[in-house]
């Protein structure tokens, strides 16, 4: 592992999967492959590049709270949309039924005529 002193602070970066491979035939030809394999288990996999970094994350937080914000402000709007669906589907259905009974109405008043 490359490790570099900067201002009093000791510095560990990822190293290459070459290195990782040489470092493990390193330990396995003096220690055995099992105390090797040991050992190699506590070093970091990743670039230290990769790693996200506190800024990293707010911003990603700040994107998602704006997402989420967008979101929040379309579901009221479908919710709304839904909300006068809803009553043009009561209105209609309160025709239907008013409708219904006109038919019936009519059609004793025609069946009790002809009797």
């Amino acid at each position: 592992m490359n490790e570099y002193l900067n201002y009093g602070i000791v510095a560990r970066m990822a190293m290459s999967e070459a290195a990782r491979a040489d470092l493990y035939n390193g330990l396995s030809d003096l220690l055995g492959p099992e105390r090797a394999e040991t050992l190699m288990t506590h070093l970091p996999r990743y670039d230290a590049v990769e790693a996200a970094t506190k800024s990293d994350v707010a911003v990603i937080r700040a994107d998602i709270g704006v997402l989420e914000s967008r979101l929040v402000s379309r579901l009221d709007r479908v919710e709304t949309r839904l909300d006068g669906l809803g009553s043009r589907l009561d209105r209609l259905f309160l025709t239907l039924v008013a409708g219904f009974f006109v038919v019936v109405a009519a059609m004793a008043g025609v069946v009790f005529t002809t009797l």
